[in-house]
């Protein structure tokens, strides 16, 4: 009668372990393939660079449908999963309006992904110490990333070409989601160190993982990292009955990393590149050396945690008092601000224009210091997009084309940095509810469960928590290297105990489902995108170029190298042509072809283009220099 209910907790001690390591091999191989994301791929948001990791993410789901041992996910987690894989849809119908038709495609295969790396955990896990183990992977990755990447600040070469204006953007080009992909970590290593069962050495690892990430994060400076890990610590300790365990470790790597912070930072202040380099070599020494104390700490913690004992009453008056210092500590920033600032509403009124504007130049000894940036403009545009079309959106990565038509700043960006307006700009309501269910509905059995003061519910908690926040106001959601461990550990913590097996008819069509995703919908573009780069150095690439053509029709890559590799300008310019009738509203593609024709010698069509492309991105400089050398050409 039982014999399909699948109970992790029914087997013997000894296969009990045999069994647990093979249910985490699939989700420890979702974590391998984000690290390697991160550190390979450089934390591409390509498709020809990542969409080969989709396709191994992929067939991993058939072979776990396959297995015949996969659980029976509840109606809430199927309403999650197919919610994404509606949004994935949605998606795919926006290219009919989206500015950019590749990457709106582009991005429904990503969130088919992400619903890969959701159903994986949730197919396999089985009890809390599954999950426990699957959060602890997560931890794991950001950690080590954290701390090979100090290794490759110390010991490697070209360390200035790892920096950015100051901040660390190595393995990731992009310091911001580096930060999301060592902070996404952090919670579910302080939940480790907290754990009174768990053994000495594996929470004084914790601890140390906890600590690296947090200073790999101080090595980024992102703003939007230690807002959003400061705001999940506010949401964590309001909600989490684990609160006062939580805390210690917390403080203890918030302490260390807090310790480190001159070397850490000392990048961003130093002058004339040997200066840099040397800052460079002391941050990646400061990382592995905090490290190194979090560990030794850890265990020390661990060991006086086991045989401190504490009673009801202890607890509940520690908990009053941690409560009474947190009001004390908020009501004396309060007071030390009134007795600072003289005129709190003109003070106000400074960091609004700030915040809105980026200084010409950084006075500050920190980048977290500094308060201006584009977002405002940035999210001006996209809300202004959403009341323009609130239904359906102006199309999935239409965005990027918007802002150059409407931007009233020099910068470029791709997405709205927001996953929220994102989604409320590009896609509307629809795509925006289709958001929620797939983000939200994962998150009920995860809170249920961590109310019930479960160590692996509330990392996968805060760790969602974060990166949520984060992703509020950055576009980290783009970047699979970050995405991937935060579906990952929503669906970890939502796995669960006592289920039934999947139906075996259920699991033949769902693989088929997969295997056919996996040859109709990410190989032909990944395919296309190594033929379209093999053309540069083939003999023959025009036959490979037609073949990339013919795998990827929505591609305009496959153009640019043919142009590139045209045999004259003439033929250079019919190519760059025949990319502008796939993406017409590209500004970039309007403008290469004006080159293009300019080189050609046709004076006409080349201002014909650049007027084109000026008309789509008014306020850029290198449109208007183009279009006085083609008027002056003879």
């Amino acid at each position: 009668m039982c014999k399909g209910i699948l109970d992790a907790d029914s087997d013997g001690a000894g296969f009990l372990s045999t069994a647990r390591a093979a249910r985490l091999v699939p989700s420890v191989a979702l974590v391998g393939a984000a690290w390697l994301l991160a550190w390979v791929e450089t934390g591409s948001i390509d498709a020809g660079d990542w969409l080969l990791y989709a396709v191994l993410a992929g067939l991993l789901l058939a072979v776990v449908l396959m297995a015949g041992s996969a659980a029976k996910p509840s109606r809430l987690e199927l309403i999650a999963v197919g919610a994404l894989v509606a949004l994935a849809g949605w998606n795919g119908i926006s290219i009919a309006w989206s500015a950019a038709p590749a990457l709106a495609r582009d991005e429904a295969l990503l969130t088919v992904l992400y619903a890969i790396v959701l159903l994986v955990p949730l197919l396999t896990l089985r009890g809390s110490g599954d999950r426990l183990a699957a959060v602890a992977a997560v931890a794991a990755g950001s950690g080590t990333l954290a701390v090979a990447t100090a290794f490759a600040l110390r010991f490697g070469g070209d360390q200035a070409d790892r920096y950015y204006s100051g901040r660390l953007s190595f393995p990731i080009s992009y310091p911001n989601a580096l930060a999301a992909v060592f902070l996404v970590g952090f919670w579910p290593a302080v939940v480790l160190g907290a754990r009174r069962e768990s053994g000495l050495a594996a929470r004084a690892l914790a601890l140390g993982a906890a600590v690296a990430a947090s200073a790999g994060w101080l090595l980024t400076q992102s703003k939007g990292g230690i807002a959003a890990i400061a705001i999940s610590a506010v949401i964590v300790l309001a909600v989490s009955p684990l609160r006062l365990r939580l805390l210690v470790p917390a403080l203890i790597a918030a302490g260390l990393t807090a310790a480190a912070y001159g070397p850490l930072t000392a990048p961003f202040r130093a002058d004339g590149d040997q200066a840099l380099v040397h800052a460079i070599r002391r941050g990646g020494s400061a990382l592995l050396v905090v490290t190194a104390a979090a560990v030794a700490v850890g265990l020390l913690y661990a060991f006086a945690d086991r045989r401190l004992e504490l009673g009801q009453r202890t607890r509940r008056g520690l908990g009053f008092a941690a409560l009474g210092v947190g009001c004390a500590v908020a009501l004396a920033g309060v007071a030390v601000f009134f007795a600072q600032v003289d005129h709190p509403g003109r003070w106000a009124q400074e960091k609004w224009r700030n915040f809105k504007h980026v200084p010409a130049q950084e006075t500050s000894s920190t980048h977290l210091l500094t308060l201006g940036s584009y977002r405002y403009d940035i999210w001006r545009v996209g809300l202004d997009e959403f009341a323009h079309h609130p239904l359906a959106g102006i199309g999935s990565r239409g965005f990027a084309a918007a802002y150059l038509q409407n931007r009233r700043s020099p910068d470029t960006p791709v997405r709205a940095h927001s996953f929220e307006l994102d989604a409320l700009s590009e896609l509307g309501i629809v795509g925006f509810v289709l958001l929620l269910a797939g983000v939200g509905l994962p998150l009920v059995p995860i809170v249920a469960r961590m109310r019930a003061r479960e160590p692996a519910a509330t990392a996968a908690f805060a760790g969602a928590a974060y990166w949520i926040v984060h992703a509020s106001a950055d576009w980290i959601w783009t970047v699979p290297a970050c995405g991937i461990p935060f579906f990952l550990l929503l669906g970890a913590g939502g796995s669960g105990e006592g289920r039934q097996l999947l139906p075996g008819r259920a699991a033949a069509a769902g693989t088929v489902a997969v295997i056919a995703v996996v040859i109709v919908g990410f190989l032909p573009p990944w395919l296309s995108a190594r033929l379209t780069s093999h053309a540069y150095k083939a003999d023959d690439p025009a036959s490979s170029l037609r073949w990339a053509k013919r795998l990827d029709p929505l591609s305009v890559d496959p153009y640019a190298a043919q142009a590139a590799l045209a045999p004259s300008p003439q033929a250079a310019a019919e190519a760059r042509a025949a990319a502008v009738r796939k993406e017409p509203r590209s500004v970039e593609l309007r403008y290469e072809l004006g080159l293009a024709y300019l080189r050609a010698g046709d004076r006409a069509r080349a201002v014909q283009a650049l007027l084109e492309a000026k008309r789509l991105d008014p306020r850029e400089p290198q449109i208007d220099e183009a279009l006085r050398r083609a008027r002056q050409a003879r």
